[in-house]
């Protein structure tokens, strides 16, 4: 069974694991072109709503439901911002430093790695406060639903990329 505290914590580390994925392929540009819709890069249509996000807004809240989660979260901005802040600085950091200055490459990437766990760590707070406060049983009872759904959906739009793209060999990420 799904519960959002083994739900959140594995959707926020797996943010945080593929940001940090993302940015360690970045920094070896110059080595590969950027991706182009044959090679894989994303396209995206719409406006998407990601993580849980996109989970509360399929649960239809109450108008005085919105405005207890937008309080939640308003609680937690000036935290949001001061880690958004971090994690940039840090970002550029490691971005002008050689990886060959082993010492401080190492404490940059402590320093990512603790961002990471501070914003999972947050995250999980805010999203089980809402879990709790916020929401009715009926609510927390279609979650699991909804999450097997987006799967789904994410399975059936990878498929159809392969099928789109059979030449490639790669699975598009």
């Amino acid at each position: 069974m799904f519960t959002v505290r083994k739900v959140v914590p594995a959707l926020c580390l797996a943010v945080s694991m593929s940001g940090l994925a993302v940015y360690a392929a970045s920094t070896t540009a110059g080595t590969t072109p950027p991706p182009t819709q044959d090679q894989g890069g994303h396209h995206w249509r719409g406006h998407h709503h990601g993580g849980f996000m996109g989970v509360l807004h399929k649960l239809n809240l109450t108008d005085a439901q919105k405005t207890q989660v937008k309080s939640i979260m308003a609680g937690q901005k000036s935290q949001f911002q001061a880690l958004r802040t971090s994690s940039q600085t840090n970002r550029d950091a490691l971005a002008s430093t050689p990886p060959t200055d082993t010492t401080a490459y190492a404490a940059l990437i402590a320093t990512a790695q603790k961002n990471a766990a501070t914003r999972i760590q947050l995250m999980g707070e805010t999203w089980s406060n809402i879990y709790q406060n916020v929401l009715t049983q009926t609510q927390r009872d279609a979650i699991p639903g909804i999450v097997a759904a987006a799967k789904a959906r994410r399975e059936q739009r990878m498929e159809e990329w392969k099928a789109e793209h059979p030449s490639t060999g790669t699975t598009g990420r």
